[in-house]
């Protein structure tokens, strides 16, 4: 059964994950079940998820512990301060590349700037979403985790995770830069690495640095 806290968290998983219950969990840090059992009213999250979610949305926490509030609307901080981020409708491959790359946009998400900068070191508004698939990346990304991608660190001053776009389709790779070009690597031994020199890889660019992921529980 509803109640009054369900119907309000129900507001935050329309408004921020266009009420994709699933998706909500995995940019939230919680299980599907979790967030549907929340929804139903069947469960009351803790102070310390409420907080988090206040921090990273840029909601305002007593209107929803309390649901007090000075107007109909939910009582949020400016919109400028928030970063809107598009899932793009394309995966891509922690493997040997077998997607190619779509503009298509399936979902938004909107992320506090102030919990962006503190938590992820993310200063920028060009942000997307994609999907993982594949193993390469295992132990640090599984097959279905969702990444967030910064698409303004499109240039490897150090080793870090990144999404490439290849002849192959979409690839999320290890990148480490070397003086003839970059070594792209993956986390799973059992997978080959190679190098991009600009010579022969003119058709393969940095899309941007994976600074999170969200994972189902």
């Amino acid at each position: 059964m509803s109640t009054a806290f369900s119907r309000r968290f129900v507001t935050l998983v329309d408004q921020f994950s266009e009420g994709n219950k699933k998706r909500f969990a995995e940019i939230t840090g919680r299980s599907p079940s979790t967030i549907y059992r929340i929804c139903r009213g069947g469960s009351r999250p803790s102070l310390a998820y409420l907080e988090s979610l206040s921090e990273q949305f840029s909601v305002d926490l007593n209107w929803l512990i309390t649901g007090e509030r000075s107007n109909d609307e939910v009582v949020h901080k400016n919109q400028s301060e928030l970063v809107i981020a598009p899932k793009f409708d394309v995966q891509a491959s922690a493997g040997f590349g077998q997607v190619g790359f779509s503009e298509d946009i399936s979902e938004h998400f909107g992320f506090s700037k102030q919990w962006l900068s503190s938590q992820l070191g993310v200063h920028s508004d060009q942000l997307a979403f994609v999907s993982v698939r594949g193993e390469s990346m295992q132990p640090t990304l599984e097959d279905g985790d969702m990444i967030l991608v910064d698409m303004s660190q499109n240039q490897v001053h150090r080793e870090d995770v990144y999404l490439l776009h290849t002849d192959d389709g979409l690839m999320t790779k290890r990148l480490k830069p070397l003086k003839t070009g970059i070594k792209v690597q993956s986390d799973n031994p059992e997978f080959p690495s190679w190098e991009i020199c600009g010579a022969t890889d003119e058709q393969t660019r940095v899309v941007g640095k994976v600074v999170w992921f969200g994972r189902d529980i």
